[in-house]
Parts: structure tokens; sequence; C-alpha cells
């Protein structure tokens, strides 16, 4: 047995067929060949910019290490000088000295950050409170001591990068600065004598890190090893730390390389550096749109020729569906409504002498035959129901005997006999609603009526207690029906509740009636011994080698005569109840009053 293909075209109409070889053979192509040249050419883009720019960075970087050396080592001939030695070893011994010794320190402090390099020298005695005149001077009322920075540098007695910024205290920090932290020791005791910050400004950094020409929305920013951003072009970020971002996981993974990172909904094209003097990074951050914006032109073009062909391909698509796939998918539509036994269509006529005409023209002679053929069968089978239907439902029906029911009360009644006169009665009137006036349609209210004269009559010939409680829904009762409904289903369940309960016993049934959308649902339920599985599932589908045909007649009778009249959806369904007995589920369609 050979295996189907792969992909195969004769499974889709011939619509779709065209549609997707326009697709394979004109947009399709042009689709690759213009997605192949841009992604192309913002490569290329990317790769020259990512050397430019990694170039940059590298270069950048080796400035700021020669100038962070140039600070590191003029902050350490500044230490050992002797004029620093020898201030820092003085301890005042009262007032008078610490105002001379102040005066020393606020001079030299001075003459140190003038130098040709921007940077500035803060010294900081071990013991800040015992020159209360040059802290304050220096640094207002704050208390050195107390800082989170100062105890760090009593901790840790080696150097270390410090970032302070205008949140920290504005009036001594005007601009961001970080400063290089050093304890000074001394050279004959090796006891700490103080300590010495080289400040640098931000602001001093951008000489070394911002590019000479910056592209748009590009980003550069200098990250200690905190990962916190010490250096950036826009104030606000400074001191913001990176760690959790897609920028801080990329450096920890590949600091250095070139590679795309997303922030903010924007894809950016991150290169960086490292400094060999204290392992910081030197990140530049290049939004990737900017990059490709020289290519889009391309782009432009490329959609342009891209929706003229998509056009040209929608029009020719359109112009070959209305001339030839519709008039076929029409004629598809129209045999699959015959297959499937619906109504019969008639297509429209069309003034066409080429293949689909004749298509059109045959089929339209086959419907109209088939069309007579099937009329003419409905209507053998509309007589032959109404045959059976007459031959089910014919009962005896000769008016003389209503006529001498209605003799035989009259005379119980002038005898006194009330007994035979109330049975007669209800005789008469279960013979009169039977006959119904010669109609097949009766009415639920009816239908109640004739049940209740026919339990009148089973109640005065038996012993045996009959109890029916009838919840029948008040919009139900005024609906037509189809007559000789509920009597033949309430006598089964008196003549088999009867044997049940036994003499002096009691018969219960419920007979219930609602309506649901276009359906009329009525249950008859009895307290009886209820129906065996197996004779419930022939019990309305017996045939002549049953052996249970003679059983259940009034059951079959109303089952067919419904099926015959409303068709197979409508009937009767038969169930055991919860507590035993026997229900019985009628379903009849809704008819116009």
């Amino acid at each position: 047995m050979s295996k189907p293909p792969l992909f195969d075209l004769g499974r889709f109409s011939i619509r779709y067929q065209v549609i997707l070889l326009f697709f394979l053979v004109i947009v399709l192509p042009f689709l690759f060949i213009g997605y192949f040249a841009y992604s192309k050419s913002v490569q290329a883009i990317q790769d020259v910019s990512s050397v430019i720019s990694m170039e940059m960075m590298d270069k950048n970087a080796r400035n700021l290490d020669n100038y962070l050396d140039l600070v590191d080592r003029a902050q350490n001939d500044i230490m050992y000088s002797e004029e620093m030695q020898n201030l820092l070893s003085i301890v005042p011994a009262d007032s008078l000295a610490e105002l001379e010794i102040a005066a020393k320190l606020i001079q030299y402090s001075t003459d140190l950050s003038s130098n040709a390099h921007a940077y500035s020298v803060r010294i900081f005695p071990i013991e800040p409170s015992r020159y209360p005149t040059f802290t304050h001077s220096i640094y207002q009322n704050v208390d050195v001591e107390k800082e989170e920075w100062f105890r760090n540098a009593e901790d840790m007695k080696s150097p270390f990068w410090q970032l302070f910024t205008p949140e920290d205290n504005p009036y001594l920090y005007k601009e961001a600065i970080i400063s290089l932290i050093k304890q000074v020791y001394g050279l004959g005791t090796s006891q700490p004598l103080g300590f010495v910050a080289a400040d640098i400004k931000i602001s001093t950094l951008s000489d070394y890190l911002a590019p000479v020409i910056m592209m748009d929305r590009q980003q550069v920013m200098l990250i200690d090893d905190r990962q916190t951003i010490v250096y950036h072009q826009d104030p606000t970020r400074i001191g913001t730390p990176i760690g959790d971002t897609p920028l801080g996981e990329h450096l920890r993974k590949k600091p250095g390389s070139d590679v795309k990172v997303t922030m903010d909904g924007v894809e950016y094209m991150v290169t960086s550096a490292t400094l060999d003097h204290n392992e910081w990074k030197l990140v530049s951050l290049l939004p990737v749109s900017v990059l490709t914006r020289p290519v889009s032109g391309i782009e432009q073009v490329s959609f342009l020729f891209l929706f003229f062909y998509f056009a040209l391909s929608v029009l020719t698509i359109a112009y070959l569906t209305s001339r030839f796939t519709n008039p076929i998918q029409k004629l598809v539509q129209a045999m699959r409504m015959v297959e499937r036994g619906g109504r019969l269509p008639r297509l429209p006529q069309v003034d066409r002498r080429d293949e689909i005409g004749w298509l059109y023209h045959g089929f339209d002679n086959l419907v109209q035959r088939i069309d007579q053929l099937v009329q003419d069968a409905e209507k053998e089978a509309k007589d032959k129901k109404e045959l059976e239907f007459q031959v089910l439902t014919h009962q005896i029906n000769p008016h003389f005997l209503y006529n001498t029911l209605e003799a035989i009360r009259w005379k119980a009644e002038s005898r006194k006999a009330d007994d035979i006169s109330e049975m007669v009665r209800s005789l008469g009137n279960l013979l009169r609603l039977s006959l119904n006036d010669g109609r097949e349609m009766s009415t639920v209210e009816r239908e109640i009526e004739h049940v209740k004269a026919y339990v009148g009559i089973q109640t005065a010939r038996q012993d045996t207690t009959i109890r029916v409680v009838y919840l029948v829904d008040e919009e139900v009762m005024r609906l037509p029906c189809l007559r000789l409904l509920f009597q033949p289903l309430v006598e089964n369940a008196i003549k088999h509740g009867t044997r049940h309960a036994g003499e002096g016993g009691t018969v219960k049934i419920v007979v219930t009636g609602r309506r649901e959308g276009s359906l009329l649902h009525f249950e008859i339920i009895d307290n009886g011994p209820g129906i065996p599985e197996e004779l419930r599932a022939t019990l309305l589908s017996a045939d002549a080698k049953t052996p249970n045909l003679r059983k259940g007649v009034g059951l079959r009778n109303v089952h067919e005569r419904l099926k015959i009249y409303f068709g197979e959806r409508y009937g009767l369904r038969i169930a055991s109840g919860e507590k035993g007995g026997t229900v019985i589920d009628l379903t009849h369609p809704v008819l116009d009053e």
C-alpha cells in the first residue's frame, strides 16, 4: 500500500490552490529576498558599529586608567610627604594649639587641591572630634565620625572608592564626585594618623568617557564593582544600582562582549571595557533602531514593492475567483447539499458557453428531475402515513353507544341507583372525550379530563385506592396536542399498580407537564413494581418475533402515533424511578393554538 504524499494539493479547493500558488511564486520569493537584503544590511552596520564602539571603549578605558593611576600616585606622594606626616602627628594640647593646626590643615588642603589634574584633596585626622575648628570650617556641622564611609575606612584599612552625591550632603557636594580614600600611617610608628580622600568630579570624567560625537539616544556609563552607576550623561541615573537588570546580568556573565539586551522595551547593542585600575566597567548602550536607521530607506522600498506585488496578486486572485472558482464553489456546495439530503437548490441562471456554463445547465436539469421524484415519493409516503395513522387511531366510536349510556344513566337516577348513575356518567364522558367530535387534535386540558373520567371509572370498579396528582403548568393546559395521549399510559400504570398494591392497597400516580422551548414534556410516574430493563428495551419496538408483542400495546400505540404524526424525535421514553416504580417521559411539539 503506497503512502500518501506529504503535501497533496488535491486536498484543497481550486480557490485555495490558486491563492497558494500565487503566494509561492510571487509573494514568498520577493519577501525572502527583501528580508535577506535587509537583515544582511542591518548585520553589517551592527558589526561595523560594534567594532568602532569597542575600539572607542577600549581607548576611553585606557585614558581613564591613566588618569586614575595619576591621581593614585599623586595621593601616595601627599600621604607620605613630611608636611602631611607632621600635621597629622600633632595632637593639640589646648584650643589655641588646635586653632593653629586647623589653619595649617586648611591651607595645606587648599594648596593640594590647586593642581592641573582637576582633582581635589580632603584631609581627615584619625579623631576629627579633636579638631573642631578644622572640622567645622570644612564640613560645617557634619559629624564625620558618624558617617558610614568613615567607619568603613576605619574597618577596611585598605584603599577604596566611594561615590558621593548631592543627596548625601547638598552643602558639601554640589555635584556627584568619586573619592579614592586611603588611610595615612606614621612612617616611624606605623600608627594610623588619618585619611586622605582624592575627589574627582563626575563632570571631569566626561572628558575621558564621553565620545567626541554621541549618537542619538546613546548612553555611556561607568559602573563600579558594586554594580552601581558612578557616571552617566543623565545625572539622575548616578548612584542607581543595576544588579538585577538585563544589563547587570550581561556584565556578570560576558563582560566586554558586544550583545543585545532589552531594557524598558528598547533593544540596545552593548559594548563594554574593563578598567585595569579597579575592575570597573565602562559601558556603551546604543539603540539598535538607531543603527538600523540608515537602511530604513531600503526597508521602505522593499515594502512598497511587496505591497505592489501583493496588490497585483490580490487583483489576479479576485478575477480568477469571481470568474472561475466562485461558480465552481457554488456548484460544489449545491452538490453537497443534495448529498446530505437537504432541500434541493436551484442554481442561478448563467449566460456562459464554456465548461462552467454546461456544468450549471446539466446540474440544474438533474436537480429538477430529482425534485420531481422526491415530491412524488413524499406524497406517497404521506398517503401511507395517513393510512397507518387511521389504522392505529381507529377506535370504536359509534355515537349510539353514547346515547344509550345517557338513557341508562337516566333510568338509574330515576331508580335512585346513584352509584350506577355516576359510573355510567363517567363512562359517557370517557366516550365523549374519546370521540372528540371526530378531530385528531385535542388540547392538554381535554386529555386531562379524559384521564380523570377514566380514573373515576376505575376507582368505582376496584377496591384498590387510586390517587392521581396532576402537576401540569397552566400555560400548557390550553395548548393543542394529539388525542388519546395520557389515558393509555395511566391505564397501564393503574393495571400494573393494582396488581402490585393488592386488595386494599393504594396506587399513586403523578402526571406532570411543562414547556421547554418548542417542546412539551409530560411524565407519568407511578409507584408500581417497575418494568425490568430487558423488557423496557423492546417494549416500544417489539416486532412479530418478540414474545412480549401483546404487552404494552397502549404504550406502543401512543409512541408510534407520535412518531408518525410529528417525526422520529418525538415519542416515549421509559425509565425506572429512583425509589421504584416507572417513569414514562412523553415528548410532544408545541403547536399553534
